[in-house]
C-alpha cells in the first residue's frame, strides 16, 4: 500500500490524546531530565500485498544508535488490515492498554523487562537507561554482557559498533565521567532522530 494511503488511514484511527500523528507513524515521547528521549508508537507498516498493511505497535530508546525504526520492543495487532478496516483497528486500539503505565524512565525499566524483545538483545536498552537514571552499578552488568560478544561463537564482527558504543560508555563509568557518557548518549540520540526525520 502506498505512503499516501497508509497516511489517510492513520488519520482515521484513534489514539489518546498524548499522540501525535506525523504520516503513518502516531508516537508519544517520555523525556528524562537530561534529554534523553523514549519513542513510543503505532506505525503503519506496508505488506508484498499491496492492499493491506500490518499496524505495528513499539517502544525504542532513540539514544541507542538506529537508523530506521525498531520494533523490536513491540508487536503486531492483528495480522493483515485493510483501508476498510479503521472501523476494527479502532476497536482494537481501545483495547490496548499496555502503554497505559508508561510514562516515566523507571516506567520503562518495568516494561523492558515484562516484555519480548524480538531483536539480538535488550541489554542496550538496559545499560543505556540504567546510566541515564544514575544506576551505574546496573549500567556495567548489562555493557558486560555487550562486551562479551566480542568471545561469541557467532560473528562477532555483526556486534562491533554495539560494542565500541559500550565500551565508551563503560569508559565513563570507570572514570566516573558521567557526563560525557550522557553526551555520547545524546550524540547518538541526535543521529537516530535524523535518521528517522522526526521533528519533536
Amino acid at each position: 500500500m502506498k505512503s499516501t494511503e497508509l497516511n489517510t488511514v492513520m488519520k482515521g484511527l484513534i489514539f489518546p490524546s498524548k499522540f501525535v500523528k506525523s504520516g503513518r507513524l502516531a508516537y508519544y515521547t517520555i523525556e528524562h531530565e537530561s534529554g534523553a528521549l523514549i519513542l513510543v508508537g503505532f506505525y503503519l507498516d506496508g505488506t508484498i500485498d499491496k492492499n493491506s498493511f500490518f499496524l505495528q505497535y513499539f517502544v525504542q530508546c532513540l539514544y541507542d544508535p538506529f537508523v530506521t525504526y525498531n520494533f523490536s520492543l513491540g508487536d503486531r495487532i492483528g495480522h493483515y488490515w485493510s483501508k476498510e478496516d479503521v472501523d476494527s483497528i479502532n476497536v482494537e486500539l481501545q483495547k490496548f492498554v499496555k502503554f497505559d503505565r508508561l510514562n516515566s524512565f523507571e516506567d520503562f525499566i518495568k516494561y523492558l523487562k515484562n516484555n519480548p524483545y524480538y531483536g539480538h538483545s535488550k541489554n542496550p536498552y538496559f545499560a543505556y537507561t540504567h546510566f541515564i537514571l544514575h544506576n551505574y552499578t546496573k549500567s556495567a552488568r548489562y555493557i558486560k554482557k555487550i562486551l562479551a560478544l566480542k568471545k561469541s561463537k557467532w560473528h562477532p564482527e555483526w556486534f562491533e559498533k554495539q560494542i565500541k558504543d559500550a565500551e565508551l560508555i563503560n569508559d565513563c563509568i570507570t572514570k566516573k565521567d558521567y557526563d560525557r557518557g550522557i553526551e555520547y548518549l545524546l550524540e547518538w540520540q541526535k543521529e537516530t532522530i535524523t535518521a528517522l526525520k522526526i521533528t519533536f
